[in-house]
């Protein structure tokens, strides 16, 4: 129980009144010396010991690990020409993902062809080298199945991230995993079985919802089926890991009856209590927010925790905008009801925690009064405030935050002109504990990658 003595000792050496998006920063800048002092003995605590880490001082979903001395100068390189082998390949999708134990974050993209099953595609970091640029650094691994949607993690706790991967609905279910040997080979295990995933069901979450230290999966859908291929009262399930890599369907004891709708989640801790909870982003309907009671059964809070807004919702994402401690929401929209618009052609709002996870909310006209796609929050500049990144089907909006819910429009300044981007991701490519970014392009799916550069 290694991994907990060295806890609680960071835990004591990293305040807690220190901002969030340092402690978690220095948290792990403190395991890779670990690592790099004294080897493989720690390696292995890494996965486990950072997920405790995370509940106990969850932060923002896409924050930042560095802390720089000229914030102001900070800016993104397009680097994809001198990094990247493939620059014209055409990806279904793409993420950062430690795939072997190197240092720097490595890439792993998909495509499916109807008929011919799926390639996925594994581009490990040489540094200056570059991302899968030579042919030990790149592997192709092909599927039967196509691919509708890929989520890692670190789920055997081998310091590398496996892969669960969203299947076309056949006699076993929605879902697969494929674990990783270490050196960026994924594989199933015979030993291992996932419960029966239902038809519907359109992505997962890996975290650990009951706070055993071990990864969980939340799999959630637009309309889930039950075996008779109607509508399930409870829409999405819950697979609960027994701590040596098995798991059990625990939905009917830890999930609520949903109404259906679901496009995408929004996990973090909103009552401070040290539990995650979920915000649920809906289509076309009210968005809903189930609290976690400590061991990962969700209740529905939504009448008395969120304002009632009926909207077109698209994405959304967390951080403490207000620096007051909780974690506050901000949501992109196709579009907000006349009724519930603050103003004319709102399509994004936050929404203020004004404790215990209840929220109130709080508009800006900063932002377009246009269809949003997508949202993604990070200390990008290494000031400990959260800027923000909206994608639009007309391009990229780049928000500096400057505290207590005042941004700046710097995407001219900060970020190199290009194409509508459909989606991002997140991973450090050099090491200098900044998050760099790679984008998949809106109009023929190429990869972009951008470099952090700050100063």
């Amino acid at each position: 129980m290694a991994f907990k003595v060295i806890n609680q000792f960071l835990k004591q050496l990293i305040p807690m009144r220190m901002n969030m998006l340092f402690r978690v920063g220095l948290y792990i800048n403190v395991w890779r010396f670990l690592i790099f002092r004294w080897g493989k003995c720690f390696q292995g605590f890494l996965g486990v010991s950072l997920v405790f880490f995370l509940i106990n001082t969850i932060v923002g979903c896409s924050q930042k690990r560095g802390v720089a001395s000229q914030p102001r100068q900070q800016f993104y390189q397009d680097i994809t020409e001198s990094y990247l082998p493939d620059r014209k390949v055409s990806l279904q999708g793409a993420s950062f993902i430690r795939a072997d134990r190197t240092p720097g974050s490595d890439l792993i993209w998909f495509i499916s062809t109807p008929g011919k099953g799926a390639k996925i595609k594994i581009l490990l970091n040489r540094g200056a080298g570059g991302i899968g640029r030579n042919g030990e650094a790149s592997k192709v691994q092909r599927l039967t199945e196509n691919i509708r949607f890929l989520a890692k993690g670190d789920i055997s706790g081998n310091g590398v991230d496996d892969l669960v991967l969203i299947v076309p609905f056949k006699q076993k279910g929605s879902a697969k995993v494929l674990f990783n040997n270490g050196k960026g080979y994924f594989y199933s295990r015979l030993e291992f079985e996932l419960p029966f995933v239902y038809k519907g069901i359109d992505r997962v979450d890996l975290i650990d919802l009951d706070q055993d230290g071990d990864v969980d999966f939340l799999f959630t859908g637009r309309e889930v089926l039950d075996e008779n291929g109607k509508i399930k009262k409870k829409q999405g399930q819950v697979l609960i890991n027994n701590g040596g890599n098995q798991f059990k369907d625990e939905t009917f004891l830890l999930w609520p009856d949903l109404p259906s709708g679901v496009i995408a989640t929004s996990i973090a801790d909103y009552n401070q209590d040290g539990a995650l909870d979920v915000f649920l982003v809906y289509g076309n309907a009210q968005n809903r927010l189930l609290i976690n009671n400590g061991v990962g059964k969700f209740l529905d809070k939504t009448e008395t925790f969120l304002p009632k807004i009926i909207d077109q919702s698209t994405h959304a994402d967390w951080a403490d905008f207000d620096l007051d401690g909780d974690n506050d929401l901000l949501v992109t929209n196709n579009m907000v009801e006349e009724s519930f618009q603050s103003y004319s052609g709102e399509a994004a709002y936050f929404l203020e925690n004004i404790g215990s996870g209840r929220f109130v909310k709080k508009p800006n006209k900063i932002f377009p009064t246009q269809s949003l796609l997508r949202v993604y929050l990070l200390d990008a500049n290494g000031t400990g405030i959260p800027d923000v990144i909206i994608l639009s089907e007309t391009g990229l909006l780049y928000l500096v935050g400057e505290g207590k819910w005042n941004f700046s429009v710097e995407t001219k300044k900060r970020f190199p002109q290009t194409n509508p981007m459909k989606e991002i991701s997140f991973g450090d490519i050099n090491g200098d504990g900044f998050l760099d970014l790679l984008g998949i392009t809106a109009k023929n799916n190429h990869p972009k990658l951008w470099l952090n550069r700050v100063r």
